[in-house]
């Protein structure tokens, strides 16, 4: 009967290390690297967002052109402290300024993370996000900073009731 006993207590400890074990590496394997601001480039963010199933427009010297769902530009800061998500619509022709400026100001102060500008000469309203990359950051975060730019996106949407965003 003892040995019975001591059988299934080494058992119980033989699964629980095989447990742990097990645990120890499915943590390792996912663990997210850190990324620094100097291995920032237009090709990391390409491969990035590829590996995210994330159509991949353009790239270039400076920066990085994406679709999802909307066309979004990636520009990477000279000295690799941010990179800004922006994206340029047109505004209805014909549309009366006090209500153009009257949207932004509500965007801005109802939707959070973004900024939006609007320009007269080209009758555009700018969306600009940014993320920052000094100090490190994940390629997961990268990603889920391109979602909330989206959110943010179809919040503003829903703000402008007369359909002035193009």
């Amino acid at each position: 009967m003892l040995t019975k006993t001591i059988i299934k207590i080494m058992r119980t400890i033989k699964l629980t290390l095989v447990f742990i074990a097990f645990l120890l590496t499915s943590f390792v394997s996912h663990a997210q690297k850190l990324v620094t601001a100097n291995e920032l480039t237009p090709q990391f963010l390409k491969e990035t967002f590829d590996n995210a199933y994330i159509e991949v427009l353009e790239v270039k010297d400076t920066y990085v052109k994406v679709k999802d769902t909307y066309t979004i530009f990636l520009d990477i800061d000279d000295k690799k402290r941010f990179v800004t998500l922006s994206g340029t619509y047109n505004i209805k022709a014909g549309a009366n300024k006090s209500d153009i400026m009257n949207l932004v100001n509500k965007i801005n102060s109802e939707v959070a993370l973004i900024k939006v500008y609007y320009s007269e000469t080209s009758n555009t309203i700018t969306y600009y996000y940014y993320f920052w990359t000094e100090g490190g950051f994940t390629q997961k975060s990268l990603i889920g900073s391109l979602k909330l730019y989206k959110e943010a996106l179809n919040l503003s949407l829903d703000k402008d009731t007369g359909r002035l965003i193009q």
